[in-house]
């Protein structure tokens, strides 16, 4: 396994290394503790299993680094780290393309947990990201309870269709929609159909909505 490590604090990257180094003592673990030396990192080692990225790093701006690593190397999962859980950033982080965002004050097996689940392919979502009924759909632009992306009043469940559930599985693991063709022996066309319908099902317009209101619907997403 081939990690890169990217952060400013070195108790923070030295923590890290220890974590990363329990779950696979084989690991190749690589830092940088600014932006040029991330995008050096990245442009080396653009076959790591995972970047795990400091947003508050000297030579960068909010998520200017992360947009320009995710446009260069879309196949790399990169999992935010930030010392601030700004509800309205981590949406911003996500649509850019991020596997997920981990505040730096989660506890050690949550940590654990969210790279685990990132290098199985999901996307991490903090849980009080998903929870939030009032606050969160306030800042975020998403649905109060009972009422879709859109602000419609729903009633009961979204249901969808066995195929449909199979495809939302899949992007919930992250897969891109030649992964799910495969994986579900379908034409790319049909795939993204079901996409199309899983969107608007639940009213949203990218993968990140629909996983949030499917989580919100009672769908298991991760």
């Amino acid at each position: 396994m081939k990690i890169l490590l990217v952060d400013d604090h070195s108790l923070i990257t030295d923590a890290l290394k220890v974590l990363l180094l329990d779950l696979d003592p084989q690991a190749l673990i690589f830092t940088a503790v600014d932006a040029p030396g991330a995008e050096q990192l990245a442009a080396q080692h653009a076959d790591a299993d995972l970047m795990l990225l400091d947003l508050g790093l000297p030579g960068a701006t909010g998520t200017s680094l992360l947009e320009k690593l995710t446009g260069l190397y879309p196949d790399l999962k990169i999992l935010v780290l930030s010392g601030v859980q700004d509800q309205r950033s981590v949406m911003r982080v996500l649509q850019l393309g991020a596997a997920g965002f981990v505040p730096k004050s989660m506890a050690t097996d949550n940590l654990v947990s969210a790279i685990r689940f990132v290098l199985s392919g999901g996307v991490y979502i903090p849980a009080d990201l998903l929870e939030d009924a009032t606050r969160g759909a306030q800042m975020l632009g998403l649905p109060e309870r009972g009422r879709d992306m859109l602000g419609r009043p729903v009633t009961g469940r979204v249901q969808l269709t066995e195929r449909q559930e199979q495809v939302l599985q899949l992007l919930a693991r992250g897969a891109p929609i030649k992964v799910i063709c495969r994986e579900l022996n379908l034409s790319e066309g049909t795939v993204k159909t079901h996409v199309t319908a899983i969107y608007r099902a639940f009213g949203a317009s990218n993968r990140t909505e629909a996983l949030l209101a499917a989580r919100r619907n009672g769908y298991d997403v991760g």
